[in-house]
């Protein structure tokens, strides 16, 4: 096989969504207290990953 026939190696993990189940990262706690503190909201801490995204966008609507 050469290499004009070859497949090209994919790889899969590249493409693969957060686990929804996982905690979410330093960043975005860092990033959702700041932004909760600006809007008086609470801070929730136990939030998944997909969870903060959520909340982050809802407090940026409502600060900015």
């Amino acid at each position: 096989m050469n290499a004009m026939t070859r497949p090209a190696q994919i790889d899969a993990a590249l493409d693969v969504p957060p686990d929804p189940r996982q905690p979410m990262s330093a960043t975005q706690e860092a990033r959702l207290r700041e932004l909760s503190e600006r809007a008086g909201e609470p801070v929730y801490t136990d939030l998944t990953v997909q969870q903060a995204e959520h909340r982050i966008e809802l407090l940026e609507a409502v600060v900015y």
